[in-house]
Order: structure tokens, then C-alpha cells, then sequence
């Protein structure tokens, strides 16, 4: 009985501590009804030569310098594209308003690549505003 109400405790805790992390999200977002699609943002990566650029890593800051996305493969396998973000990514946006995003690519620990891409985010979805859907990397 007493791991039960151990048990409910903790999870309480989880459910009031998740509640408390949502930075941005707008009283009108309360009681929105989202649907079950996941929204990914994006990018394919190439050389000058055409072929496939794979990096170490790519990450994603928001406007405040903050890393958002952190990634060390593709987003979907078997291709080169990577997430610049997504609907994981909401409550580190601004909502209904544009964020603008840095996406940088890294290979040996350096920045050989960045871009600026502009994202909205509603109560449930990301959409993306500008930014080039295929970057080439020299």
C-alpha cells in the first residue's frame, strides 16, 4: 500500500512540475484541441559537389541563444535531412508570433555552416516561415 501512495506522489510531482515548464504558452492556448500529427522542420545537406554533407552535429538556438535541438544523426533515416525543429520544440517558441532560429552545422568541432530560418509555432503545431530547404555545405 505504501509503494502505491509513494508511487501516486511521484507521479503527481511529474504531472505538476511538467505543468510549470511550459514558459510561453498563451492563456488562449488552454483547452486547445490539437490533432495527432507531429510537425518536423527540416533541412537536407549537401556539398558543393552535390553529394551528401554528414556532420558531426547540427544545432538549433531560439532568439534568446539557447539551444533547442541538438543532433548527431539524420532525422530520417537513409536520408540527409536534419530537424531544425519541431513540435517537441514548442514551448521553447514564441507563440503565434515569428521566431527567428540559428541552425548551425558542425563537423570537427567547428561551425562550417549557419543559417537563420524563421519559425511559428500555434498552441500545437510549428510551421516554418523562410529558410532555405536544402543547404549546401563547402
Amino acid at each position: 500500500m505504501k509503494n502505491k501512495y509513494m508511487s501516486f506522489c511521484l507521479f503527481l510531482m511529474v504531472v505538476v512540475l511538467m505543468a510549470c515548464n511550459r514558459k510561453k504558452t498563451p492563456d488562449s492556448c488552454q483547452g486547445a484541441i490539437c490533432t495527432a500529427e507531429f510537425r518536423m522542420h527540416t533541412v537536407y545537406l549537401k556539398d558543393s559537389t552535390g553529394a551528401d554533407f554528414i556532420p558531426d552535429k547540427v544545432e538549433t538556438y531560439n532568439t534568446n541563444a539557447q539551444l533547442i535541438l541538438f543532433q548527431t544523426t539524420a532525422a530520417v533515416p537513409g536520408m540527409n535531412v536534419y530537424t531544425v525543429v519541431d513540435d517537441s520544440n514548442l514551448d521553447d517558441l514564441g507563440v503565434n508570433i515569428t521566431n527567428e532560429l540559428t541552425f548551425k552545422i558542425i563537423k570537427n568541432n567547428v561551425v562550417v555552416k549557419e543559417a537563420i530560418y524563421q519559425d511559428k509555432a500555434d498552441c500545437c503545431h510549428i510551421s516554418q516561415v523562410s529558410g532555405a530547404d536544402t543547404l549546401i555545405v563547402n
